[in-house]
């Protein structure tokens, strides 16, 4: 019985320490120390709360959802939610940084969901994306959308690149985003 305990907060664990939290390094830039949020099936630094819900009948089972939330990291990677089914992130054929409704696996055709790889350092880890992530402005108020650099999308010169710090947590940010 102790083994099967002993198993079981392993794995707990193990999956636990899969959830971090992302915030950009630019230094001297707009984009420094900015959070990455989801909001509205897109990722944005700074601009404002990410887009959580929680429906009524769920009640205080839900988490808080006052900040994005990731899982994986390695290949793929998904926002750390609770709702069935989850929600995978991807790269869109535009680039921009983007993830599936709540209960719908839809990408758009072309859409790339691999090339992701965290790496854990002394105080905190990196996020990467296969060829990078750049950050443009999305309008005022709005801070900066996030977008995958991908072969065939031009940015422009007021777009800045960036290195996702991670911070890991042990619990899923949201219900769904």
């Amino acid at each position: 019985m102790k083994t099967a305990v002993a198993f079981s907060a392993l794995v707990a664990s193990t999956f636990a320490q899969s959830y971090f939290g992302v915030i950009s390094a630019r230094s001297a830039s707009p984009v420094h120390l900015q959070e990455l949020t989801a909001r509205g099936g897109k990722f944005f630094l700074g601009g404002g709360p990410p887009s959580s819900y929680c429906p009524p009948q769920v009640g205080d089972a839900c988490p808080a959802g006052n900040y994005t939330v990731l899982a994986g990291g390695e290949g793929t990677l998904s926002l750390a939610v609770v709702v069935p089914g989850g929600q995978q992130v991807y790269v869109a054929p535009d680039g921009t940084l983007s993830y599936t409704s709540p209960h719908s696996a839809y990408k758009p055709e072309g859409s790339i969901v691999d090339g992701w790889s965290k790496t854990e350092g002394e105080s905190f880890g990196y996020l990467t994306f296969k060829d990078g992530l750049i950050a443009c402005p999305a309008g005022e108020g709005n801070g900066y959308q996030v977008y995958g650099q991908i072969a065939n999308v031009t940015f422009t010169p007021d777009c800045l690149g960036f290195s996702a710090l991670t911070s890991n947590t042990t619990e899923a940010g949201a219900w769904e985003y």
